[in-house]
């Protein structure tokens, strides 16, 4: 329901007005999270190992339902960490990948809304702040029901007017008052969470957690992803941004549909209020749920395979462009940040979450790559150490370290490569084969390079939920120069030997 038009009648309101809406009390709120994967684990071992296949069943969905019951009304950091979870559901036992699938998509999509009275006066305290009493003359509509709720903010439609009149359709992302406290309160589970996909999938997730707990503060502050969003929508301009030119000249080709991503315009921000171009589209989820018929025009007239297909190859720009053209990288890439929009396009949403990469993904990752393909079992141990993806003070049999490391890479070996959930799931127990454990029994990635594996991995989890074919060498030679150099062999520069 839309109410009174623009937000003027509500009166300016002081940060001492405004009221937590999150339960951020500590012992209530950390007693309830921590009991949360410890529960968890408990239901599913049980249903793993006693139950019935129908019970078995019964308890993974009432447990999913709990987990996101729990997060979504806790918000702030559990939320957070949920999201991150989802993007990993495909490596789950099919068992209980469904009802986990459901649930851990509704909390990327949906979570339980504060109140309107609470939005406004986050707005009222913001704006009034940014553009004194002509704030109301720019924010000339407000519906009060939030169209997506999130961990940390809600979206609600609006219509904003720029500095030359024009009135624009807009997103209004208000933060969630007290939301702050909740997430540095929640942050301190991290480890407890990361468990849960620890448990089903034999996966060490706790470095990722780690690095998600130090980080996902940043995302409290709007002003920092207003600018970044701004900065990485030149990477899906139709002017090949100098990283591409650099690619093309090598005899390179980027894969089809670069400017078919849209990142929408930034009108304005402030600490706690973003204010965004408004996309019509669809969630990815409702591609991944095989909702055809919901999709929008451009979509809906393919097949599932061939949408699947598309889809996976835009999430590819849309993932890999911006770290190679703007130095940003988003790390964040769950199904709830990406719409589906008419005409076959790609919308990109939330800008919170990225890894800052000056000057492009980091050569060793690409060189790393290369060595791999290539056999070269010295220089692998060399760089893998240096990403991160081998403890410092092991000195391990080369060709142990391409074993380990070749199934990633041979995503990359041909022209395409199909990824589906079975891969996934023999990718997790490839990586845990007791063989590989003294390699990485001490994996502790460097901060620096955190957040480009968590978007790495997030990316393969899309593209497997998908099971789509994806051009991926293509996106390796066009955005990671290490890699380009590597497989061309023109000017191949190997660092030293650490």
């Amino acid at each position: 329901m839309r109410h009174s038009g623009n937000i003027a009648g509500t009166s300016p309101a002081g940060e001492h007005e405004e009221r937590p809406v999150l339960p951020a009390g500590g012992v209530r709120r950390t007693t309830r999270l921590a009991a949360l994967p410890l529960r968890h684990a408990a239901r599913t071992a049980a249903a793993a190992t006693r139950l019935s296949r129908a019970a078995a069943d019964q308890v993974a969905a009432r447990t999913a339902e709990q987990l996101f019951g729990t997060l979504g009304e806790l918000k702030g950091g559990a939320a957070k960490l949920g999201q991150a979870m989802s993007v990993f559901e495909a490596a789950m036992p099919e068992e209980v990948a469904a009802p986990y699938r459901a649930a851990l998509r509704r909390l990327t999509d949906a979570v339980p809304p504060m109140p309107a009275e609470a939005a406004r006066r986050v707005i009222t305290t913001d704006l009034s702040t940014a553009f004194g009493p002509a704030w109301r003359e720019r924010l000339v509509d407000f519906d009060d029901t939030p169209l997506a709720a999130a961990s940390i903010g809600q979206v609600h439609r609006g219509r904003w007017r720029d500095e030359r009149g024009r009135i624009a359709e807009v997103a209004v992302k208000v933060q969630y008052p007290g939301v702050g406290q909740a997430l540095r309160s929640d942050l301190r589970q991290a480890r407890l969470l990361a468990r849960v996909m620890a448990r089903l999938t034999g996966l060490n997730v706790s470095g990722l957690a780690d690095e998600l707990a130090m980080r996902v503060v940043e995302e409290l502050d709007y002003v920092r992803e207003g600018r970044i969003q701004h900065e990485v929508a030149a990477a899906f301009t139709s002017r090949a941004p100098q990283a591409l030119a650099e690619a093309r000249a090598a005899g390179v080709r980027e894969p089809e549909g670069r400017t078919r991503v849209t990142v929408p315009a930034v009108y304005t921000a402030t600490p706690r209020v973003l204010i965004t171009a408004w996309l019509d589209g669809v969630s990815l989820s409702t591609l991944l749920d095989g909702r055809m018929d919901l999709l929008p025009a451009g979509w809906r007239e393919l097949s599932p395979g061939d949408a699947s297909d598309v889809a996976a190859r835009l999430l590819g720009h849309a993932i890999y462009a911006p770290a190679a053209c703007t130095g940003w990288m988003h790390a964040d890439p769950h199904p709830g940040n990406f719409l589906l929009l008419p005409g076959g396009g790609l919308g990109m949403l939330d800008f919170g979450a990225v890894a800052a990469v000056p000057g492009g993904i980091p050569a060793p990752f690409g060189q790393l790559a290369a060595a791999v393909l290539a056999g070269d079992g010295p220089m692998a141990v060399r760089l893998a150490r240096q990403v991160g993806a081998l403890a410092m003070d092991l000195e391990p049999d080369p060709r142990l370290i391409l074993e380990l490391l070749h199934p990633i890479v041979a995503t990359a070996a041909g022209e395409s490569f199909t990824y589906s959930r079975p891969w996934l799931r023999g990718l997790m127990a490839h990586f845990t084969e007791p063989r590989f454990a003294p390699a990485l029994r001490k994996l502790t990635p460097p901060r620096e390079y955190a957040l480009v594996w968590r978007a790495t991995i997030s990316a393969a989890g899309l593209f497997s939920q998908l099971a789509a074919t994806v051009p991926t060498r293509g996106f390796h030679l066009a955005y990671s120069p290490g890699f380009r150099d590597g497989i061309l062999g023109s000017n191949r520069r190997w660092p030293s030997p650490a």
